[in-house]
């Protein structure tokens, strides 16, 4: 067990080929064999030629540019490159469409009928038109515009609607909508 080991360390450490020296040959040894001298030899002239890559190794200094990302010799890892390979086509704009309460009927013509608070919960109640109600929470869109309900306070509704500007933009706003706006009124 333990020579198959140290074999197969030794085979790891033997250089598989020839081996290139950046610079100019270092002096043998004193006491060193010279090549040629037996069966050692190579594996002595193999180790050597590792303590020489691994000197060369030692004196580099890194620098930033070594760690650029260039197209031909050093390459990111972590970089997917699926995106090369596939035909994405031209682009479509698709408009995301929110499922909403009311989704047929305009804000202007949901009434809020009741607002429930004093929970962690709180809830309204809107009534369409043809007087169908539906109770809503937090978070739910209401009506054609997808108006989100932001906030439920004990007198109102907050909800945010989104409104595209003359050059595309899209910008949020805020309107309330009070409980009983006839009786506010007067």
């Amino acid at each position: 067990m333990r020579w198959t080991s140290l074999l197969l360390v030794g085979l790891a450490l033997v250089p598989w080929g020839p081996v290139a020296q950046a610079g100019p040959p270092l002096p043998p040894k004193p006491g060193a064999k010279p090549a040629g001298a037996g069966p050692s030899s190579s594996a002595a002239a193999a180790a050597e030629a590792l303590q020489q890559r691994l000197t060369i190794l030692r004196r580099k200094v890194l620098r930033d540019e070594d760690f650029n990302e260039t197209d031909d010799a050093n390459r990111d890892p972590f970089r997917s490159f699926t995106g090369i390979f596939t035909d994405r086509g031209p682009r479509v704009n698709v408009q995301q469409i929110v499922p909403s309460i009311f989704g047929k009927f305009a804000l202007e013509e949901l009434t809020l009928i009741a607002v429930i608070t004093g929970d962690a919960n709180p809830r309204a109640m809107f009534r369409d038109p043809s007087g169908l109600g539906q109770v809503i929470k937090r978070g739910d869109y209401l009506s054609k515009s997808a108006a989100r309900v932001t906030k439920i306070l004990s007198d109102r509704v907050v909800l945010e609607l989104a409104e595209v500007a003359a050059g595309g933009e899209t910008r949020a706003l805020e309107k309330a909508i009070l409980v009983n706006p006839e009786g506010a009124e007067k």
